[in-house]
């Protein structure tokens, strides 16, 4: 699969896809793709995006921030999860996975 190196840029359909291949596979901690998944992903992209260089717990607490605003995800116990596995793809090798 061809990685795309330009940070500022993000293909979202492509990320959605890929997450909704893994969830119908039951490998997400989630019930609903729509509900879930999906906006989780794409908080997860917006905030790669605006800040591309930034570290794991600086992305992190911008996704609880913005959690915390949208009563449908607040607690969902898998987005970190998501989230996080979703910078690993954005970031391609560059991300390591790190302990905590």
């Amino acid at each position: 699969m061809e990685r795309i190196t330009n940070k500022d840029f993000v293909d979202v359909e492509r990320e959605l896809q890929h997450w909704q291949a893994a969830f119908q596979t039951g490998d997400l901690p989630a019930i609903n793709f729509r509900h879930e998944v999906a906006p989780v992903i794409r908080l997860a992209c917006d905030i790669y995006v605006r800040n591309p260089h930034g570290t794991r717990t600086a992305w992190l607490t911008d996704l609880q921030s913005r959690l915390a605003l949208r009563t449908s995800l607040r607690g969902h116990p898998g987005s970190a999860e998501m989230a996080m596995g979703c910078w690993a793809r954005l970031s391609g090798p560059a991300l390591a996975p790190q302990a905590g």
